[in-house]
């Protein structure tokens, strides 16, 4: 493994004592091989269980929560790429974030969204949760995450990409968590743990404090940075599901199926997030987020 990531315990500092991967020229444009187009289907469902299901393929909350979205300013830190190759996916994640009224940080913040390259992500996977299991896995708070399973995958998943996010419940009223934190003397909310749907519970939602994402570099050669910026830019800002079939819908999750021709994000990509980021700070549930997006599908089919 080229690559040791050393976080911080105390904050969200990096270090990585590593040459820059990546560092050999990269096809501004590679070719990608020709693919045989199936036949078309034409999918007579109304648009509202399409937006439904299609939310509900992509989208990971932890158990009982409702999805999250960043809310404090986001720092980003790309580690251990080349510099222009970093300068690129920060450009792209950060066009995407303020078209959303993301806020984001000034040069030298301390990152809270990292995304580090390494030609042995397993390896490097699993030296992270190692070492710094609490507080940048895991919080005390069993609902911040996916759980201990998906954290397991996340040390162990063969994919191209593998990322791991952290979100907690928020009080709207004053921006504090509705849960206790260890060693923080919080009010625990009765809604913390609470169904979705509760109008006791309109205060609260959910926000992303958190998020790693590892790039196995060697199996992403042959898409371009572009591609890849756009890949990343939807993991960045939502939590997705790492493994579900898209197969079934335009997105650019599909950009490591080697039978998709995948650009970039697409018209669903941008719509989901556009709804996700819009409207009121309140819990989301998956039909919610739908119908958010079925009024902007509608106009895109109407174009």
């Amino acid at each position: 493994m080229r690559g040791l990531l050393a976080l911080a315990s105390a904050g969200v500092a990096i270090l990585f004592q590593v040459a820059p991967v990546l560092a050999q020229d990269t096809p501004s444009d590679p070719i990608l091989p020709e693919t045989r187009v199936d036949d078309i289907i034409v999918d007579g469902r109304p648009l509202e269980v399409i937006a439904e299901e299609f939310v509900t393929t992509i989208s990971a909350p932890p158990r009982r929560r409702g999805l999250a979205r960043w809310s404090d300013t986001v720092c980003i830190g790309v580690v251990n790429f080349r510099n222009d190759i970093a300068h690129l996916i920060i450009d792209r994640i950060s066009e995407v974030a303020e078209s959303l009224d993301i806020r984001l940080g000034e040069p030298g913040c301390e990152p809270n969204l990292v995304i580090a390259g390494t030609d042995d992500a397993s390896a490097l996977a699993e030296e992270m949760v190692r070492r710094y299991r609490r507080p940048f896995f895991r919080y005390g708070y069993t609902r911040s995450n996916r759980g201990s399973g998906a954290l397991a995958a996340f040390q162990t998943t063969e994919a191209p990409v593998r990322w791991w996010h952290m979100s907690l419940p928020i009080n709207t009223i004053d921006g504090s968590p509705a849960i206790r934190l260890p060693g923080q003397g919080y009010w625990v909310s009765p809604c913390a743990g609470s169904r979705l749907g509760s109008r006791s519970c309109d205060a609260i939602t959910d926000h992303l404090t958190r998020l790693i994402i590892i790039v196995d570099v060697d199996q992403v050669a042959g898409r371009t940075v572009a591609q890849l910026a756009d890949y990343l830019t939807l993991v960045a800002l939502a939590q997705i599901e790492p493994d579900a079939d898209y197969s079934a819908f335009d997105t650019v999750l599909n950009l490591f199926d080697p039978t998709m021709q995948v650009s970039g994000l697409t018209d669903w990509d941008l719509i989901y997030l556009s709804a996700l980021y819009s409207g009121e700070d309140e819990r989301l549930d998956p039909r919610e987020q739908a119908a958010r997006m079925v009024p902007a599908l509608r106009a895109r089919e109407g174009d």
